[in-house]
């Protein structure tokens, strides 16, 4: 039996993941990644005022609610994703310091 495209056994291969490319196709290649970078959103690098008033409300309140998290969000310009992600990030940093002081 014919292995060529779109044979049976060529079909099996493509629904397991495993089938090669039909001679003549061309498939777009996603872009490149660097080495070590995370694709997405690049990295928000925070003023000192934003800095300022998020280790303020940190040192009131480690785990924060939803409204002071939408309060924040509007005073400091950013979203709510940003002021969640913040604080888990900065819950980590004082767990490793208090571990380190041990």
């Amino acid at each position: 039996m014919e292995k060529g495209p779109f044979s049976v056994e060529w079909l099996a291969q493509s629904s397991r993941g495993g089938a090669r490319e039909v001679p003549g196709e061309s498939r777009p290649r996603p872009p490149a990644v660097p080495a070590g970078a995370a694709p997405g959103r690049p990295r928000t690098k925070f003023s000192a005022a934003q800095l300022q008033e998020l280790e303020r409300s940190f040192r009131q309140q480690r785990y924060i609610g939803a409204g002071e998290k939408r309060r924040l969000a509007a005073v400091l310009n950013l979203s709510q994703s940003q002021i969640k992600t913040w604080f888990q990030n900065r819950r980590m940093k004082f767990k490793r310091q208090t571990q380190d002081a041990r």
